[in-house]
């Protein structure tokens, strides 16, 4: 049985058995695919009872058909589409009906933020040949300076259409769940009002490369050859709206090759800038039937360009605050915010930095909780996690991770805290006193809980740590490992113990000097200290 499967842009073209083909990234798979994400033998497609069926490989990013897992094989029909990771693999229909209204392609099969049912396209950039003396280029320019020349030059009906146009995108921007809704209502906006055959919106990835975020086809599938990365540089890094009405743009088309490559003759792109930082550009292709872009194409472009990269920038930002709320207080996130604004390198790259480190464990949880439910174990920890939590972020604390029954958090990073160390055993004492308080006013039937903690300050390592799909803020390092090793082999339920440096920083006036202790991964013997916080 012949199948044609779309794998990344490319067609393949296959004779189906029951022993069938693998896709992945080695050398051994049937269909090799390029993205790390990809496992070396991740998803097998083969016949079985006279159907196509794919079954999953034990990969590490997994696969599914139309949005579920397939751990054992799943029959598939014309049309289907497979995820490998982040990687789509879709079943081609023999006669594919073409769309009249376009099509977009973007990471499919509705996830968070997606267009369902949507297909990626791996559209590739080359450097062409490229004669500015050829095209026009239009200095970008300001939504109000715009508006204002509108007025100014054109007749009321234009100016009016134009802010209908925008009203309708400022519209669409607002209602948009995450990005990549947020591209598709920019990309359909764009194409109702500017005729074209292709479109595509590029964003800066982190190594400022240009990459397609969105692609939107007239006719999906049909155009597979690369767009101009020359054109797409020249608008975002001169800051122009690039207006192309020379076919001789491409040297392809002096070759003969225009019908090849469907007469592509005049391109569109336009820089999205907002606050002088450019985000990326939206990109158009028109072609020779449907006659070239205009510069009312060109002015009606450059306007939502700069609304699209004002609704792009604000949905980053919600992203990074709703990322930074899950470890700060507040005032830190806004600190956070307002620092980042002023700041060419990102404010959580990696860097050192004096902190001070806190544990704090619920001893004996884990022998309390075997016989208990599931729910009331959660209702127990959760009541008690949002007690210790807030006391931690009132004195501008991180919080870095809940472990099981355990808690670990510092001061000093990533805003700096001069007085880290005291804000830290200030925070442990307030939530020793607030744990008392939960145990006094514990409901029926909860257990009475105690808690060890140990605080250590000192160098160690913050910043971003992880892959490009998950990322958390993190600290590492001895002074870490110290503070770890100080609640769990020091500490009794109910106390605050000391590191040296922390001890050192605060003085000695409300502790109380423990016995020398060797710790497990510490070379040297150290004396710590306890807090004297309750009434003896």
């Amino acid at each position: 049985m012949k199948i044609t499967l779309l794998v990344e842009g490319a067609r393949h073209t296959v004779d189906l058995t029951e022993e069938g083909i693998t896709l992945g990234r080695g050398d051994a798979a049937s269909i090799k695919v390029t993205s790390n994400a990809v496992s070396r033998q991740h998803a097998r497609i083969f016949l079985k009872d006279g159907r196509p069926h794919v079954v999953d490989l034990k990969s590490l990013n997994g696969t599914t058909l139309n949005g579920e897992p397939v751990p054992v094989p799943s029959a598939m029909r014309p049309g289907d589409v497979v995820l490998m990771g982040e990687i789509p693999v879709q079943w081609l229909a023999e006669a594919a009906p073409e769309s009249i209204s376009g099509g977009f392609q973007a990471n499919p099969l509705g996830a968070a933020g997606q267009p369902k049912g949507a297909t990626q396209s791996r559209i590739s950039l080359e450097d062409r040949a490229f004669d500015q003396s050829g095209s026009i280029l239009v200095p970008h320019a300001s939504l109000d300076a715009m508006i204002a020349r509108a007025k100014s030059e054109r007749p009321p009906q234009e100016v009016e259409a134009l802010f209908q146009n925008l009203a309708a995108m400022a519209g669409s921007l607002l209602r948009a769940a995450g990005q990549a809704e947020l591209l598709e209502s920019v990309m359909s906006l764009v194409t109702a009002q500017i005729p074209c055959q292709r479109g595509f919106i590029l964003l800066l990835d982190p190594a400022g490369e240009l990459v397609p975020e969105l692609v939107w086809e007239e006719k999906p599938g049909a155009i597979a050859h690369p767009i101009s990365r020359s054109i797409a540089k020249v608008a975002m890094g001169n800051r122009v709206t690039v207006l192309t009405t020379d076919a001789q743009v491409d040297p392809r088309f002096a070759a003969g090759e225009s019908i090849k490559i469907h007469g592509i003759s005049s391109a569109l792109c336009a820089p999205l800038i907002v606050d002088d930082q450019a985000l990326g550009v939206i990109y158009l292709e028109s072609s020779l039937y449907k006659g070239g872009f205009g510069r009312e194409d060109e002015h009606l472009l450059s306007a939502m360009a700069n609304f699209a990269a004002v609704g792009i920038q604000r949905e980053r930002e919600a992203r990074f605050r709703q990322r930074l709320e899950r470890y700060h207080s507040p005032q830190v996130v806004g600190q956070i915010l307002k620092a980042a604004q002023s700041l060419d390198a990102p404010l959580l790259q990696a860097q050192r930095c004096e902190i001070t480190v806190l544990f704090a464990d619920i001893s004996g949880f884990t022998r309390m909780s075997e016989g208990m439910e599931p729910l009331r174990l959660a209702a127990i920890l959760n009541r008690t996690f949002e007690a210790l939590t807030e006391q931690i972020f009132l004195r501008g604390g991180t919080l870095d991770k809940y472990i099981g029954d355990a808690i670990m958090a510092f001061f000093g990073a990533p805003a700096p805290d001069p007085d880290h160390a005291r804000h830290a055993v200030e925070a442990a004492v307030a939530m020793q006193q607030a744990l008392r308080s939960l145990n006094e006013g514990r409901p029926e039937g909860y257990p009475e809980l105690r808690m060890r903690i140990g605080v250590n300050s000192g160098e160690a390592f913050a910043g971003d740590i992880g892959c490009e799909k998950r990322m958390d803020y993190t600290v590492m390092g001895s002074t870490v490992n110290l503070a770890s090793r100080l609640e769990s082999g020091v500490a009794k339920p109910g106390q605050i113990v000391l590191g040296p440096r922390t001890a050192e920083i605060l003085g000695c006036e409300g502790l109380r000097e423990l016995a020398p202790v060797t710790l497990k991964g510490i070379e040297q013997e150290l004396c710590p200290r306890e807090v004297v916080w309750y009434e003896e």
